[in-house]
């Protein structure tokens, strides 16, 4: 009963990283209602009501239900109150004190306080595999048997080669009792090895299941979770060295403390049956050795919570570093990024001192109660012996018993300080595995692949936006644009004016502060994340490439794409390169292999392979030459001459700007001016011609210090050619 207790299975709402949009309402203390009006201007044609019924709902606190419309951005569906939660936390509660690193988590990030619901899911993970622990649990009680019967036996015969008159039980020769002794260890020790492989496998496949979870959650975050601090780092931690402590305290700690409950409990009454007398003298360790347990374990999981956040911070650091490690050599920083590193591994160290001292402190105190228990043993039953009332054999069994049982007692003190570390880990696992993502991809309407074929229109509606990590920096402020499915769009503007944060949004990787970007109307918010997304392509600025083969690199997201569609848009998108090389598309890469032109014409073939409704390129040919550029604008505008795609370009070369069919100039996070490219560069005092002039100027100075750097060294060469060796006068 109490193994099945313990192995209980966790509440459905533990067991998924994410929950569907159902699921969410139904636990939400949100008003629900449903707005006819939503399912009628829904731009998908027909679609059966029932479908849409689930779909439909949008949840919406109290106090703004009365709201107009109009005059606030609407909310999403099933993730109003997770962004309440994880953006605006509470400020009439003042949070506990917690650690550093946890001052910078959202509210759903930090670890829960309820220690009791923390060990309840902690064990909650070995529900799959109770058949494999149950019946390592058998064979643990076989092997703690036989070992609990070695004191008995020692004593029985102790007494037997001390005694006038010997006798063996049942009338066994000391022969056979050995004989039968060496079978009953030998059952031991195998039943020990397979509570061993049942346990370690046990174990294995439980760190492998919660890694799988955990990370499967960290990938449907918003890129909020690894844009702030700690970031990248602090969830790799949270991979490797928590759920690895968690998987561990549930399997090797979990037959740690049931052995030494065995022990312990079989000890006590073999003890009771020997003396109850000289029992109750060993019992009266046992209360001050619990409580100093019970701080212990309270003060150790304080500890780890400090500790893992201390960790995660040092991995951010170190892969922070690493990766930009040709910056840190080329300024000769190696020397300070150590040293800012030592500053983190020291804030480890220095926790890791306290744990030490702590458990110095405990286990020193335990120890010298136990060895205190057993010389008052001595004595005690040394006068027992003398007054006849035990024998030397059962004295001989009480002692070995009792370091049995002191032994048992220590190692439950350490399973209790293991389990009570390991829920500080848990903590920041399930907190991380269990979170609901701000951008929720479950739920949502769905978009068929024939909504956008049939035209529309995506509209920025008076959109204000500040990133999470910068309140006090306005991106966008009242933005308003229209952009008509098949057509195109440029954006320019000085650098942090919001361009590429346009392309975030439409993207949702975030959701507008205030106001609303809608597809026919509709808000994007009540679609479905993935299927918005997939009418998409994105060409960043710095283009990421994956370990892995060149073909595999283009048919991202695609894999079943077949050998020629990916040949085909590498040669859209001038990757002639690709063709030069001994493996060709085979070819394998890592993120550094190729140069940055070469990744952004792969990014681009990777765009055009998708064939998007929505192509979103941000300054996707900065990185080329004259002649690729040229190549690739071409291919983009044949795939734009279509009038099935629409382009909403980021750039500031006027070849990628030109043609564009409309111009948007960004200042401050506002529109300054827009319309076709040659109305506003012929526009007196327009901004767009003054940042084209701006750059026409720096292009024009950059080539006058190239065109006079070069001329002295040709002039001086002209004048080594036809200068004549001078004769000196006589």
């Amino acid at each position: 009963m109490v193994l099945r207790t313990l192995l209980r299975p966790p509440p459905c709402h533990h067991l998924h990283g994410v929950r569907s949009f159902s699921t969410h309402l139904a636990h939400s203390k949100t008003h629900i209602l449903l707005r006819p009006t939503t399912i009628s201007s829904l731009p998908l044609g027909r679609v059966p009501l029932r479908r849409h019924l689930s779909t439909s709902l949008i949840c919406r606190s109290p106090d703004a239900s009365s709201a107009k419309p109009q005059s606030t951005s609407p909310t999403p569906p099933s993730s109003e109150t997770e962004s309440k939660d994880v953006s605006q936390p509470n400020e009439s509660k003042k949070p506990p004190k917690k650690g550093v690193v946890a001052r910078f988590l959202p509210a759903t990030l930090q670890p829960p306080q309820n220690s009791a619901g923390s060990i309840k899911k902690l064990f909650g993970l070995a529900w799959p595999e109770r058949r494999p622990l149950m019946l390592a649990i058998g064979l643990l009680t076989i092997s703690s048997s036989v070992s609990m019967s070695v004191p008995f036996t020692i004593g029985k015969l102790i007494d037997y080669f001390s005694s006038n008159n010997p006798q063996l039980f049942m009338g066994l020769t000391p022969a056979m009792a050995l004989g039968g002794l060496l079978g009953v260890f030998t059952i031991g020790a195998l039943a020990n090895a397979g509570r061993v492989i049942l346990m370690r496998g046990a174990g294995f496949r439980i760190i492998a299941r919660l890694r799988e979870r955990t990370y499967a959650s960290a990938l449907k975050q918003e890129v909020e979770l690894v844009e702030r601090e700690p970031g990248v780092g602090d969830v790799m931690s949270r991979l490797s060295s928590d759920t690895y402590m968690v998987g561990e305290s549930v399997t090797g700690n979990l037959s740690d403390g049931l052995r030494a409950t065995i022990m312990a409990t079989v000890g006590l009454g073999a003890m009771i049956y020997l003396s109850p007398k000289i029992t109750l003298v060993m019992l009266s360790v046992v209360p001050p050795i619990a409580l100093g347990s019970f701080f212990y374990g309270r003060y150790l999981k304080k500890l780890s919570n400090r500790t893992q956040e201390a960790l995660g911070e040092m991995s951010q650091k170190a892969q922070e570093t690493l990766s930009a490690l040709r910056t840190v050599q080329a300024f000769n920083a190696q020397e300070f990024e150590t040293k800012r590193f030592v500053g983190k591994v020291n804030k480890v160290l220095d926790l890791g001192m306290k744990e030490a001292w702590a458990s110095a402190v405990f286990f020193g105190s335990t120890g010298w109660a136990g060895n205190l228990t057993i010389l008052t043993l001595l004595g005690y039953g040394g006068t027992l012996v003398s007054r006849g009332e035990i024998s030397v054999g059962d004295l001989t069994s009480l002692l070995l018993y009792s370091a049995y049982v002191g032994s048992s007692l220590g190692m439950l003190s350490g399973f209790f300080s293991t389990i009570m570390r390991a829920v500080g880990a848990s903590d920041r696992v399930f907190s991380l595995a269990e979170r609901k993502s701000a951008i929720p991809p479950a739920g949502g309407i769905p978009i068929p692949a024939s909504a956008y074929k049939t035209g529309g229109v995506i509209r920025f509606e008076n959109v204000d936006f500040e990133y999470p990590t910068r309140k006090d920096l306005h991106v966008l402020r009242g933005f308003t644009l229209e952009i008509p499915v098949g057509g195109s769009t440029a954006i320019v503007g000085k650098s942090g004016s919001g361009k590429s944060s346009i392309q975030s949004l439409l993207l949702r990787m975030y959701d507008p502060t205030a106001g609303r970007i809608t597809f026919n109307g509709q808000d994007i918010r009540e679609f479905n994340v993935d299927s918005w997304r997939e009418i998409m392509s994105l060409v960043p600025q710095d283009p990421v490439l994956f370990e892995g083969t060149i073909a595999s690199n283009i048919a991202y997201g695609k894999p079943d794409t077949p050998r020629e569609e990916i040949e085909l848009a590498a040669r859209q998108a001038n990757c002639d390169f690709i063709w030069d090389l001994k493996d060709g598309f085979d070819t394998k890469i890592t993120r550094t292999s190729l140069s940055g032109g070469q990744r952004q014409r792969i990014a681009i073939a990777r765009a055009l392979l998708k064939k998007p409704p929505l192509l979103c390129l941000d300054e996707a040919t900065s990185a080329l030459d004259a002649v690729s550029e040229m190549r690739v604008n071409s291919a983009i505008e044949k795939i734009l001459e279509s009038r099935t795609t629409t382009s909403l370009i980021v750039a500031h070369r006027l070849s990628t700007i030109s043609r564009a069919e409309r111009i948007v100039v960004l200042e401050d996070g506002r529109i300054t001016e827009e319309g076709p490219y040659r109305e506003l560069a012929t526009r007196p005092g327009s901004r767009f011609r003054a940042l084209m002039d701006a750059q026409l100027q720096a292009a024009v100075s950059d080539q006058s210090a190239l065109d006079e750097a070069v001329a002295p060294s040709q002039h001086e060469h002209s004048a080594e050619q036809v200068e004549e060796p001078v004769t000196p006068k006589a």
